[in-house]
């Protein structure tokens, strides 16, 4: 096992970095300890010697990136070092990586697939400094029911990378039938106190009194879904449609239901809860969207109205609600060139989880966010530089970069030439 300490200050950070661990990476990752900033971390890794160190870049005492550089210089490249931070500053991720840290990761796009990929680095490193570690061998022995929940946690965070018949073979295997029509999910919040040091002692049990009546209160309605918990805060119910039944009416009794249970777990635990309904879709490769979706709508839920509905969000027609969105959000960057359009920040604009703008936006336009916001800024940069009014650090500047050099090293990544060389080879023409 691979022993990881986790460093942030904010402990639903701590929280939903374990979750993810804990789904992914059971079988070879050991969570050793957590701590709230740097100078606590320090004494934990001199103490322990962990293998793998996920720090904030942003702490109180201590800061991730001073921790970095002070194991760098006493310990060398192990612990090896993934860099979290809120806000996407470039700057601060090159002296990391100059530090050897292994990856550099935006908490807002935190997914089990880029935490994989860091995980990865992490290892590589440590199997080149010393001898790899004994593996566990207890991965094997999970029960049923835990092989399920791990497979729809997968299916639900996008994060098997599977083919929609490869998915349902699978499902076949351990007993998780997915041949049906339509799937809908539910994303589902439940409002705790968190008490010093993390989650208080009670709330385990209010969230699985508040789940299994979820569960027996929903099978009523509509017996086939499966409950799926995530963390101590949010649970996950996925609805299956054997019939192509009207999806307005399947909408309304899904938030009959849930509406129900809301009361009665409030009325017996004093537990508030709040939905999201995503759309309904027809592969098992989209149940993932529809996920996303769900985060969504939930954003939009509220003690008054606790049920929020995707579909209410983007209007009926999923399909041209959706188009319109996304022709909409285009405008927006391209109105918005001269800043940084960061995903976050547009996800903001438009109301949406970034995890769902960054799926939807792939999905639509055939290329990531990011790279489509670098691309047009690239081909307005052309047009600034071939106009002959202004320097390249201008152009740079006018169009949100960071520096020049910065600027440079993006429009070489997409035109394949830096600008010199663009604005020389037009000037031979």
């Amino acid at each position: 096992m691979y022993r990881l300490l986790i460093v942030d200050d904010e402990p639903l950070v701590q929280i939903g970095l374990k979750t993810m661990l804990s789904k992914e990476h059971a079988d070879d990752i050991e969570i050793i300890a957590t701590a709230s900033n740097g100078k606590e971390a320090w004494e934990i890794i001199e103490k322990e010697k962990p293998d793998i160190v996920i720090a904030d870049i942003r702490m109180p005492v201590m800061t991730g990136l001073e921790l970095l550089q002070k194991s760098n210089e006493k310990f060398g490249n192990v612990p090896a070092f993934i860099i979290l931070s809120a806000y996407e500053e470039f700057d601060m991720a090159r002296e990391a990586l100059s530090w050897d840290a292994v990856d550099y990761l935006v908490k807002i796009e935190l997914t089990p697939k880029t935490l994989g990929v860091a995980l990865s680095k992490a290892i590589k490193r440590i199997e080149g400094s010393a001898p790899a570690p004994k593996r566990s061998e207890g991965g094997m022995g999970s029960s049923l029911d835990d092989l399920r929940q791990k497979f729809l946690l997968r299916l639900i965070f996008n994060s098997s990378h599977l083919g929609e018949e490869e998915i349902k073979k699978e499902a076949e295997e351990i007993g998780v039938g997915l041949d049906y029509k339509k799937f809908i999910v539910v994303y589902s919040e439940i409002a705790v106190d968190t008490a010093q040091g993390g989650i208080a002692p009670e709330t385990l049990d209010i969230y699985t009194s508040s789940l299994n009546m979820a569960k027996e209160i929903l099978s009523k309605y509509h017996e086939t879904n499966r409950v799926v918990s995530v963390d101590l805060r949010h649970f996950v119910v996925i609805f299956f449609y054997a019939e192509d039944a009207d999806t307005s009416e399947i909408m309304d009794e899904i938030t009959e239901a849930l509406e129900n249970a809301r009361t009665m777990i409030d009325g017996y635990f004093n537990s508030r809860i709040t939905f999201g309904i995503g759309s309904a879709v027809t592969k098992t490769t989209d149940i993932a969207v529809s996920c996303d979706e769900a985060m969504t709508a939930l954003a939009s839920a509220s003690e008054d109205n606790p049920v929020g509905r995707f579909d209410l969000i983007v209007g009926n027609n999923r399909r041209s609600g959706k188009d319109k969105l996304i022709q909409t959000i285009q405008e927006y960057i391209e109105d918005n060139l001269n800043g940084k359009v960061q995903l976050n920040e547009v996800a903001e604009a438009f109301g949406l989880s970034p995890a769902y703008l960054s799926v939807l936006f792939k999905k639509t336009m055939e290329t990531g966010f990011s790279e489509y916001v670098y691309t047009k800024k690239i081909e307005k940069a052309k047009e600034m530089l071939l106009s002959g009014d202004m320097k390249i650090y201008e152009v740079a500047d006018a169009l949100g970069f960071e520096s020049a050099y910065y600027f440079s090293k993006v429009f070489k990544k997409v035109d394949g030439h830096s600008p010199r060389e663009y604005i020389r080879s037009k000037s031979d023409v």
